[in-house]
């Protein structure tokens, strides 16, 4: 059967956009999770986002399921096998210095601007309308297609670990629209780790930077009651050219400086404003065990090489260790981390090296969430399917698949990859402030995931 995606896409533009619109404009970060919250563990924002696809699903006829509000599910068919798509409604925090509004979706200059456009409501929507395409046509195909909805992958993963758990059927192939075209391959294994410590007391008071283990901190601020710290940061911020204030109320010294946001998989892209911050006290003189711990291990160290876990892998590329959230406060302090691994690295004595390198300094060392390494073999059938699919549309002949520091959910479900959205070469601000997405790939994305699901299910 042949059809002509890109037509069936473009007949349908005005209702995609409109769509898009509704989702974008629901604030979904994350507020509490709390189990006893019937209706809405994660907090109403997130669930309004579910119910709402929920009831995209519902208007246009397909099967729906709420999985008590932790995820959810629309399904086209009722065969005994299905092909598989899991996309993610939850978002990280817009944080300030928005062009546009985070959640007004606005259209500009060919783009639409807010957040969750590219990571994950968008592609989500994608993800929906490709199968949406294929019920509108009556394609007929011998396997069922669910897309699986997520509301927690921006923190703990506790949404899909609870679908999969009541609803625990895995696909024969699936794929992830929360990554970058042509496919991805391989993930590295990510890990959450939290080091907690005492400072004795000193002209450090508070220091705060971070929302997220898996953003790089692009403000950090300090609070110290010593006065005489003003025009040296002054001096600090005009020689290094850095965005940044020092303000006094009564005994109090309050600092602030501004870094450069960027994912956790590539710390090496962002500025961490909080070792900006670190940097001044090392000029300074100013000591204790919070500030020894970021410069015994963390300080302007992307690959883990003060810890010793530093490791480079031919095909997945090397370590990274991203230190996305600082507090200190009354004197305890926390850092928490966000690790992540290739192919080559013994998983349980990477956690082992990191843990013994802070404990070394007297300090407490957590493991939160670990999402093993993803692997799924390049040449496999359903890698070639999807492989086909992209160079389809996007003519890039040349294209090969690839591995990523970055973390999906095709490690949440079996025989899965992550496929798009994101095509190479174009500019992408995820987890930074202006996040949008290309309305023009946006729609070209929906035309491959159709033609894709047509092939692995038909």
């Amino acid at each position: 059967m042949k059809i002509d995606f890109v037509k069936e896409v473009e007949q349908r533009k005005e209702a995609i956009l409109k769509d898009l619109t509704g989702l974008i404009q629901i604030n979904s970060e994350l507020t509490t999770f709390d189990p006893k919250r019937t209706n809405a563990p994660f907090g109403q924002g997130i669930d309004d986002a579910l119910t709402y696809m929920l009831n995209l699903g519902k208007r246009d006829g397909f099967q729906t399921l709420n999985a008590d509000h932790y995820a959810g599910h629309i399904e086209y068919g009722n065969q005994d096998e299905y092909v598989g798509m899991v996309g993610h409604l939850d978002v990280v925090p817009a944080g300030s210095g928005w062009t546009y509004p985070p959640y007004g979706a606005v259209i500009a200059n060919g783009n639409m601007y807010g957040r969750g456009t590219e990571d994950d409501k968008g592609p989500t929507l994608a993800a929906y309308y490709a199968m949406k395409i294929l019920k509108d046509l009556n394609v007929p195909l011998s396997k069922r297609i669910k897309l699986v909805i997520g509301t927690d992958e921006e923190t703990q993963w506790r949404c899909v670990q609870y679908y999969f758990k009541h609803y625990p059927e895995q696909p024969v192939a699936g794929f992830i629209p929360d990554s970058e075209f042509p496919l991805t391959y391989g993930e590295k294994g990510i890990l959450k780790v939290t080091v907690k410590g005492k400072t004795l007391p000193n002209a450090l008071l508070s220091f705060d930077s971070g929302l997220r283990d898996n953003m790089v901190p692009d403000h950090a601020q300090a609070v110290l009651n010593d006065l005489s710290l003003k025009p040296k940061f002054e001096a600090y911020l005009s020689s290094h050219h850095y965005v940044g204030s020092a303000t006094v109320n009564g005994d109090l010294l309050t600092l602030e400086i501004d870094g450069k946001s960027a994912h956790g998989s590539t710390p090496e892209e962002g500025v961490n404003a909080a070792y900006l911050l670190i940097q001044f006290f090392n000029e300074s003189g100013l000591t204790n065990a919070f500030i020894d711990a970021v410069n015994a291990y963390l300080l302007d160290d992307p690959k883990g090489e003060k810890i010793g876990v530093d490791h480079y892998d031919e095909e997945m590329g090397g370590v990274t260790i991203n230190a996305g959230v600082f507090k200190l406060e009354q004197n305890q302090f926390e850092i928490v981390l966000n690790p992540r691994y290739p192919n080559g690295v013994d998983a349980d004595l990477f956690i082992k090296k990191i843990a013994m390198a802070f404990e070394s300094l007297g300090l407490q060392v957590e493991l939160g969430k670990h999402q093993k390494l993803l692997y799924v073999d390049p040449k496999s059938e359903m890698v070639q399917k999807l492989m086909k699919a992209y160079i389809k549309y996007s003519g890039d002949i040349d294209a090969q698949p690839q591995t990523t520091g970055g973390g999906t959910f095709a490690r949440a479900m079996k025989n899965s990859v992550a496929f798009g959205p994101h095509f190479p070469g174009k500019p992408t601000y995820i987890h930074q402030k202006d996040e949008y997405i290309i309305l023009d790939d946006f729609f070209m994305s929906i035309a491959i995931y159709a033609d894709a699901l047509l092939e692995l299910a038909k």
